[in-house]
């Protein structure tokens, strides 16, 4: 089976097994039902509110037995490891196996502008959703972001929508099981070391962020970070690959950071990195990557200029959470690898504390944040099953308290907080040990600083 857009493939009563009931396999189910599949979805987990979820389904719950292997196409969660031993199985049976975003890229013609890097992928696709929008561009806003791809397209062939373009945020989960997937413009944002727990290695890591760029057919165009040395070492320079940076002025950029200020080709000043609200070095890049995605797609200037000021950050990214008492705290959960949370420590002037910890990605050595952290870092807080480990890591550098509850690790951060400095959660470790995701460890944090602000009124 080989992809093809909707008017060329027919999909009726075959059977496809989805792996993986979270958000984007039930949207894939959806997608896969409407174009007349035969449609069963297996999932580990078993509870009655998954069951009910499941209900318009054939389903199984509790784990994944040979009934899914019936079928004559797999769509692969992203959560799901593709070297697990269920997989093994379907390899063995000859299954093809595909992607939630593959699968859904086959029943759209609509032009698909793709993000994906380490850091800064949910910030840079909602702003250049807005941007597209701004320039009156109707778009589809989702993929690793919130919204399914599978359940854009799905809401696309339902509406009938005409003129639109899908804004596709990509994981490196998502993109280990596309092969036709192409999109009219790729990004790919930067490369550090994460999900080490996952990929055996940094290069199979690298191979699944560059399937963004094409891998039966090449990407239209690709947009890459001309200063991130493994970009650089992997994409070679032509007419379509066009790089950014905020901290290089390569002649085939579209856009360039003169000081506080972005300017085009013609040099012309557009607008100033204080105009928006949008801190630090690291979302210079991310202003620029969208900039330089739109102006290809033909948006012009001035609604770029509009969109980017009005752009409020996104939650759990750099996040400010409030001051109390002179502190301001920011909350930036989703910085989960150590390269965010240098990123996030560089926007800071101020004296900062910081609260490390959570769970370890891959063997990470934090030692590498020691020269980020000089004379901004006045003392670090630890949590979680490798606060001690962090702790250990950096102990002899700086004043470090591990503690491994995260509320009573915000608590003894307040009482390190110099006057006028700031409270920083940018951990560098994913939330799993103690939430349930990123998410929830950034709104715990949210709601802690908010019941000291509540606290602090009251004794006034």
């Amino acid at each position: 089976m080989t992809a093809a857009k909707t008017q060329n493939i027919d999909l009726k009563n075959v059977k496809i097994s989805v792996l993986g009931a979270g958000l984007s396999g039930i949207a894939a189910a959806k997608l896969a039902t409407h174009i007349g599949a035969a449609v069963f979805i297996s999932d580990n987990r078993d509870s009655a509110s998954l069951r009910r979820e499941l209900s318009p389904f054939r389903f199984e719950t509790g784990g994944h037995t040979q009934a899914c292997l019936d079928a004559d196409l797999l769509i692969l969660s992203p959560g799901i490891n593709p070297d697990s031993e269920i997989i093994q199985e379907f390899k063995s049976a000859a299954i093809q196996m595909v992607s939630e975003i593959e699968f859904a890229s086959w029943f759209t013609d609509s032009p698909i502008l793709a993000i994906t890097g380490s850091n800064g992928k949910t910030t840079t696709t909602a702003l250049l959703s807005d941007i597209l929008r701004a320039g009156g561009v109707n778009t589809f806003l989702g993929g690793n972001i919130g919204v399914p791809f599978s359940q854009n397209v799905l809401d696309e062939l339902l509406m009938k929508k005409k003129k639109t373009v899908h804004v596709v945020e990509l994981s490196s989960f998502q993109l280990e099981l596309v092969d036709n997937f192409r999109p009219e413009i790729a990004c790919i944002l930067n490369i550090s070391p994460d999900h080490l727990d996952r990929y055996e290695s940094m290069q199979r890591y690298i191979a699944a962020k560059l399937r963004i760029t094409g891998v039966r057919r090449p990407a239209g165009w690709v947009v890459y970070n001309g200063h991130d040395p493994y970009l650089n070492e992997n994409i070679r320079p032509s007419k379509k690959h066009v790089p950014f940076s905020s901290v290089l002025a390569d002649e085939g950029q579209l856009f360039w950071l003169e000081g506080d200020t972005i300017v085009d080709k013609e040099t012309r000043e557009l607008f100033k990195l204080s105009d928006t609200r949008l801190l630090g070095r690291h979302n210079a890049d991310n202003i620029l990557a969208a900039m330089t995605m739109a102006s290809i797609f033909g948006i012009t200037t001035e609604p770029m200029r509009k969109a980017i000021i009005n752009f409020k950050p996104i939650e759990h990214r750099l996040e400010y959470a409030g001051e109390v008492n002179s502190v301001r705290y920011f909350n930036d959960s989703k910085a989960t690898n150590i390269e965010a949370t240098a990123a996030s420590i560089a926007s800071f002037k101020e004296d900062v504390v910081l609260i490390l910890g959570g769970q370890d990605k891959g063997k990470s050595d934090f030692r590498v944040l020691i020269a980020p952290m000089r004379n901004r870092v006045k003392a670090i807080v630890t949590y979680g099953v490798t606060g001690q480990e962090i702790a250990d890591q950096l102990g002899k550098h700086f004043p470090v308290f591990y503690i491994e509850n995260f509320e009573d690790c915000f608590r003894k951060s307040i009482e390190l907080a110099p006057k006028d400095g700031v409270v920083l959660l940018a951990p560098a470790c994913a939330s799993y040990d103690q939430f349930d995701n990123f998410e929830k460890r950034g709104l715990k944090f949210k709601s802690l600083v908010a019941e000291l602000k509540r606290r602090s009124n009251v004794s006034r």
